[in-house]
Parts: C-alpha cells; structure tokens; sequence
C-alpha cells in the first residue's frame, strides 16, 4: 500500500472445530486474512487454504477409506459400527445420512467417469 502497511493481514482465527483423521479427532482453527487495499470487491485478493478447507470435517485419508469400506461390502447402516472400531467412539460426521449422500457422489463421478469412456471409444 502507499502508505508502506501490509495490504493482506491475518485478521483473526475462526471458531474451534474438530477435524476427523486416522488417529482421531484434531482440533484446529483457521486463520482469517483480508485484503485492506483501497480497490473494488471483485479486485480484492481471496484466500482459500489448500491444507484447511474452510468447511473440511474430514481429511483427505479418510474420506479414500470410505470407497474402500463401501466396495468391501460394508453397507451404509454399518458404516458407524465399522468406523468407530477405527476411529474410535466420538467419530462424527460419518452418520448413515452422511455415508449415503458420500455414495451418491461417488456414482455421481463414476457416471460421468464412465460416460467419458464410451466417448474416447
């Protein structure tokens, strides 16, 4: 900025949440940046994390082991006996309501997956 201050600050922290992973539970926050440049609202710089999505519950590990548990045969009432083996009692975010809207994105992809084959053929 012309008066020598940083235009992209770290505003603040948001709310406390729990990210589910392997090992259990991590409580994390993520920091809040603003640009503070003197430009219109579709010039202002945006920062989205890659590490910390803003709305992630989950980690990336866990979300592949879900496909696997699915295609093993572990139906989507079973789901939560089999997770909280692994990830022990408190593992939330993994309800059978959460499961079956998982599956109907993965038929979603493996649709359009598919449909792109028989085009290449």
């Amino acid at each position: 900025m012309p008066d020598g201050r940083d235009r992209i600050v770290r505003q603040a922290h948001g709310p406390h949440r729990a990210i589910q992973t392997g090992i259990g539970p991590v409580e994390v926050r993520r920091a809040k940046v603003r640009d503070r440049g003197d430009v219109g609202a579709e010039e202002k710089i945006r920062f989205t994390s890659s590490i910390l999505p803003k709305w992630a519950r989950r980690t990336k590990s866990l979300d592949a082991l879900l496909p696997v548990l699915y295609l093993r045969g572990v139906s989507t009432g079973d789901f939560q006996e089999v997770l909280t083996a692994l990830l022990g009692k408190n593992a939330p975010n993994l309800s059978p309501a959460v499961i079956t809207r998982l599956t109907a994105e993965w038929q979603a992809d493996y649709d359009d997956w598919h449909s792109q084959c028989r085009m290449r053929i």
